[in-house]
């Protein structure tokens, strides 16, 4: 019940919520309450809100006549204290009425802002790497739940992982290929837990969302290409296995937003070399990236040439290339751009080399944009081995 005192001559006020001994958090905190004007009077004027004894705020009636919403606002500096507050109702005349006091109102924290962008692929075929959001300044640590259906059936989500306070991303390991697994995370502090991301489940393919790929270009190059899905990382940490010992030792530190490094570093003809890589905030290091590997040419090798010869019809492009004479076993990689930066693959074909290429024909260019072509030897595919790339020819 409220704490109403009725006066035909005084305003009335009682306070439902809150009230001595119940619990409030950390922001803004509404009052409930009732209030009205004695009997023949004119009307409420404006309230006024004492915290601890000292005056906090004044807030004035609604211009139509309703009252004002009234808050109790507390800072993360009153975690674990309490307060006492009363409120003071006043009319048009200028008479007034005090609220009963109510005491021991303890502050928590208020629960934090739940996880978003939950993201989950393989790294390896037994492993999936989550990255996630954390959208809370509050959080203490992170509950990670994971549903499994395979061929014993349905296991619903239980938690099987929770994580310290800031953490962004998570490795699950030992995972069954014959299983699907799905995933959601929530973040919790002393007041409770947040709402659950969306439900995710992995990427089919190997790789994670990382896709860190090594190509041998030539002799003396190893090129890396990997996939920035972090969007608050400081950098990234790159290693290379030590081909003596056979352990991973940090390359180079790479600033964030890099998504391709070319390693130079002691890299001899026909050998192999070995990556991965991390990222990095100010107080985490993520788990590591897949395992990627390449391999350099045996000897040194050259660029092929490229050289256009036209147009066949309306979506025709016609072009031919020369090889190095240090080629004696490859395929061709052709590739495809209509904006000059971003090639893509649109075709392998076997090498020849005992005779010059006949003159290769893109029969699906697109006539109403510029199209630009590009070349490479696929010296080994199971090694990733390449030849640097021809000259760009076009606009076709």
């Amino acid at each position: 019940m409220s704490d109403t005192t009725t006066s035909t001559a005084n305003p009335t006020i009682g306070i439902t919520y809150p009230k001595t001994n119940d619990t409030i958090i950390v922001g803004k905190n509404p009052i409930y309450y009732t209030a009205s004007d004695g009997s023949g009077g004119q009307g409420l004027s404006h309230f006024e809100l004492f915290i601890n004894g000292v005056y906090v705020q004044k807030a004035s009636v609604n211009t139509d006549g309703t009252n004002p919403a009234i808050y109790i606002t507390v800072d993360s500096t009153m975690i674990g204290k309490t307060i006492k507050y009363y409120l003071i109702v006043y009319n048009k005349q200028g008479k007034l009425k005090i609220s009963s006091v109510q005491e021991n109102i303890y502050i928590k924290d208020k629960p934090p802002t739940a996880p978003t962008n939950l993201f989950a692929s393989f790294t390896t075929a037994s492993n999936v790497t989550l990255i996630w959001n954390d959208n809370s300044a509050n959080e203490k640590g992170f509950e990670l739940w994971r549903k499994d259906i395979g061929t014993a059936g349905v296991i619903d989500y239980r938690r099987i992982k929770t994580l310290t306070e800031n953490t962004i991303s998570t490795t699950d390991i030992g995972l069954s290929s014959f299983s699907a697994y799905y995933y959601k995370i929530r973040s919790f502090n002393s007041s409770g837990y947040s709402a659950f991301s969306d439900e995710v489940s992995p990427a089919s393919s190997t790789g994670g969302p990382w896709n860190l790929r090594a190509e041998g270009i030539g002799d003396n190059l190893i090129r890396l290409t990997w996939t920035d899905f972090v969007p608050n990382e400081n950098g990234f940490i790159l290693e290379k296995m030590d081909t003596y010992t056979s352990s991973f030792k940090q390359l180079k530190v790479l600033a964030a937003n890099t998504v391709t490094y070319d390693d130079v570093e002691n890299i001899i003809a026909g050998a192999t070399y070995t990556y991965r890589i991390q990222y990095f905030t100010t107080n985490y290091k993520s788990p590591y990236s897949n395992v990627a590997s390449a391999a350099t040419a045996a000897s040194s090798i050259s660029a092929p040439k490229l050289t256009a010869t036209g147009r066949i019809g309306t979506t025709g492009m016609q072009f031919t290339w020369e090889v190095p004479s240090s080629a004696k076993s490859y395929d061709v990689e052709i590739e495809w751009s209509t904006d000059g930066i971003n090639f893509s693959n649109i075709d392998t074909i076997a090498g020849d080399t005992t005779a010059p290429p006949p003159p290769y024909t893109h029969t699906k260019a697109d006539t109403r944009t510029i199209n630009r072509y590009r070349i490479r030897l696929v010296i080994s595919s199971t090694s990733n081995t390449y030849s640097p790339y021809s000259n760009v020819i076009g606009p076709l």
